[in-house]
């Protein structure tokens, strides 16, 4: 088998440090947050957590000694809600709240340098059309090129695609 029969994937296409330096930090972000909410959760089903130990919702003390397997789970869940939440929508929030003001303004600039372009030749149409036929007057004529005959070349003729020669195959 020779060298060029063999396929080789295509090698994929390298991320870039800062991407990477992102995904990294979602990666760890989302993992604290699990880790967090595991300890929690396994402290509380083993009673380890004091009996002082409270969180407040909606002004309302929770006490997290008192709750049972369920509703910790579900207190996990939300925990992990709010992390997705946090991860997901908030970014989304920036681009849409930045990301598109930006880009209209963007285009508002592109805009006015296309309609400014656009009154420029307008209002130069007359002095353009005058340096143009002058340019033409004024330029050299063009040479043409001297073409040698096909037999005086000494070169056999191409032959066209689909004429028969006298050494073409059947599948040409």
């Amino acid at each position: 088998m020779s060298r060029s029969a063999l396929a080789l994937p295509s090698p994929r296409p390298r991320r870039r440090g800062w991407a990477r330096a992102l995904w990294l930090l979602l990666a760890l972000m989302g993992l604290a947050a699990v880790a967090m909410a595991t300890v929690l959760v396994l402290a509380a089903v083993y009673n380890e957590l004091p009996p002082t130990l409270n969180v407040t919702v909606d002004g309302e003390p929770v006490f997290l000694a008192g709750l049972g397997l369920g509703e910790l789970l579900l207190g996990g869940l939300a925990v992990c809600l709010a992390l997705l939440v946090t991860m997901v929508v908030v970014p989304m929030a920036l681009l849409f709240g930045l990301g598109v003001p930006l880009l209209l303004a963007a285009l508002a600039v592109v805009a006015a340098l296309v309609l400014g372009a656009v009154a420029l030749a307008t209002l130069g149409s007359p002095l353009i059309v005058l340096v143009l036929l002058l340019w033409w007057l004024l330029r050299p004529a063009r040479r043409a090129a001297p073409t040698a005959p096909l037999a005086a070349s000494g070169a056999p003729p191409v032959p066209r695609v689909g004429e028969n020669t006298d050494n073409a195959t059947p599948l040409a």
